[in-house]
């Protein structure tokens, strides 16, 4: 294959980068190379362009680029980076691919070349990359959706888990934001690349059931995303037994060949919905224990709570992957990689990596927020060095302070947000000391705000699993040390607190919890 390959793609394949192609579209060589080694916004599916032909340098560049850009268009690759392999100048078509909405990379004949005489293939390439691309657009981290391939960072123990487990079902349980539909999507790529099927056949299927509220709506989208004709066979029918619903999923298996993992994200409504629902169980049960299906299950209370609760149908059902903080190894794996492969120096290195798993409680959605923010400051200056004081930065972002305060909210219900915002007032909990049960209920009682103690004592274990407080033995601290200086800065704490109280009190399931 190597005689059929632009130099550049010869000196990664030489280093063992897995290449498919080439593709012809209309009079265009393109060639898919995995580049998720690096852990940078190049994915294992990067397109490339091989620009070589007689006719490629026949016509103008400006038409040159349109085709180019028309065929990025066809094969919907317009939210990816590019590569452009030119066998000859490169500067004309760059100039005109570089304001276009996609981003593209042009590497002429002698940086081609470069690439492959160099000792480090990967350094060259990397270096005539970061001259043409910032390092906020090379850089991996991303804030506002699921990332898998070369985006994912940590968590080997529980894709190895699933991957070693074929058979057995898994609930994972997390807060928002932790990661679950990353984890979700990235056993998704993974069970897929080592298990492909025919191109008429899929065996995993991921599906957001943030809007699912009933096993039908479930069942429909099932039959609509695997094999839309069988919508009418099984569910436009006034009678839905029990027994036609197990069939859904026996037919599906013998359509796709076999047993077909479902990938269930944001379960929490569904699993409210359906906890009398022991049909609904038991058609899942069946499905799994014939080997019809498996299911890897997304959520945070509710899917916590089947895990637990001996009553909940849900029991037992499968193995539990409670999802919390990345550990410091990760993190660091996580914070070093992709700002050396960007050539940024950390200084001090230690201390600023420490410092930054100190402040984000070693989330990864935190994380991810320091270090893009930290890249696009960067990338306006002259500089490629990060230090302590530019951590700042970070902290006067609006959209991390938002991020951070919508995400509290999100994470916690009126009495947990009562708790917090109590603690917050005290002059020794915001200068980081610890805090013990007795001492936030005599806050609490303080505000004339008594609650019961199996309340208060499931309110704490709820912020703990929601990654708002960390325990050290008998007492609390906060997570994020920077939490209560911004809910200061933000809201009048007196305020909010009063609003907590009577969210809860106005709460029929809640109010019960309350002493009189």
């Amino acid at each position: 294959m190597t005689s059929q390959l632009p130099l550049a793609l010869r000196a990664l394949e030489n280093l063992r980068f897995q290449i498919w192609g080439p593709q012809r579209i209309k009079r265009l060589d393109t060639f898919i190379v995995d580049l998720s080694d690096w852990k940078l916004s190049l994915s294992e599916r990067t397109p490339c362009f091989w620009i070589h032909l007689p006719e490629h340098f026949g016509i103008a560049a400006i038409d040159l680029a349109e085709e180019i850009r028309d065929a990025v268009r066809q094969k919907a690759w317009q939210n990816v980076s590019i590569l452009i392999l030119v066998d000859g100048p490169g500067d004309e078509l760059r100039e005109h691919l570089r304001n276009a909405s996609t981003q593209f990379a042009v590497l002429d004949d002698k940086q081609q070349k470069a690439i492959l005489d160099a000792p480090s293939p990967t350094r060259v390439m990397l270096d005539f990359l970061l001259n043409q691309m910032s390092r906020s657009e090379l850089s991996p981290y991303e804030t506002s959706r699921p990332v898998t391939g070369s985006r994912f960072f940590g968590r080997k123990d529980y894709l190895s888990r699933v991957q070693n487990h074929p058979k057995t079902n898994f609930l994972v349980v997390g807060i928002r934001r932790i990661g679950k539909s990353s984890l979700l999507r990235e056993l998704e790529r993974i069970l897929n690349l080592h298990d492909p099927t025919s191109e008429n056949q899929q065996r995993r299927l991921y599906v957001d059931c943030s809007v699912i509220q009933t096993p039908e709506e479930l069942y429909r989208e099932i039959l609509s995303r695997l094999s839309p004709h069988a919508v009418k066979m099984f569910l436009d029918r006034r009678s839905q037994t029990l027994r036609a619903q197990a069939k859904v999923f026996d037919y599906l298996a013998s359509e796709h060949g076999g047993q077909i993992t479902f990938l269930l994200d944001e379960i929490d409504t569904l699993l409210e919905r359906t906890q009398h629902d022991q049909n609904f169980l038991h058609v899942l049960r069946s499905a799994w224990s014939e080997g019809r299906a498996r299911f890897i299950i997304a959520g945070f209370r509710e899917a916590r709570r089947a895990i637990y609760d001996t009553r909940h149908p849900f029991y037992n059902f499968g193995d539990a992957l409670p999802l919390d903080a990345l550990q410091p190894q990760e993190a660091e794996k996580m914070i070093k990689e992709p700002l050396d492969r960007l050539r940024v120096k950390l200084e001090p290195r230690d201390e600023i990596i420490a410092r930054i798993y100190r402040e984000t409680a070693g989330l990864p959605n935190l994380i991810q927020f320091y270090c893009q923010t930290l890249l696009e400051s960067l990338d306006r200056s002259p500089n490629n060095q990060i230090s302590l004081a530019d951590l700042q930065q970070v902290y006067d972002n609006p959209s991390f302070r938002d991020f951070v305060l919508t995400t509290f909210l999100a994470n916690s219900r009126p009495l947990e947000r009562a708790i917090i915002f109590a603690m917050v007032s005290p002059k020794e909990m915001r200068a980081g000391e610890l805090f013990s049960l007795k001492e936030i209920d005599a806050e609490l009682n303080r505000r004339k705000f008594p609650v019961r103690f199996n309340a208060l004592d499931e309110a704490c274990r709820n912020l703990l699993t929601g990654g708002i407080l960390q325990k050290h033995g008998k007492r609390f601290n906060y997570s994020l040390p920077l939490l209560p200086q911004m809910l200061e800065e933000n809201y009048q704490i007196d305020f909010v607190f009063d609003k907590a109280r009577q969210e809860y009190e106005t709460t029929p399931s809640t109010a019960e919890g309350m002493s009189r």
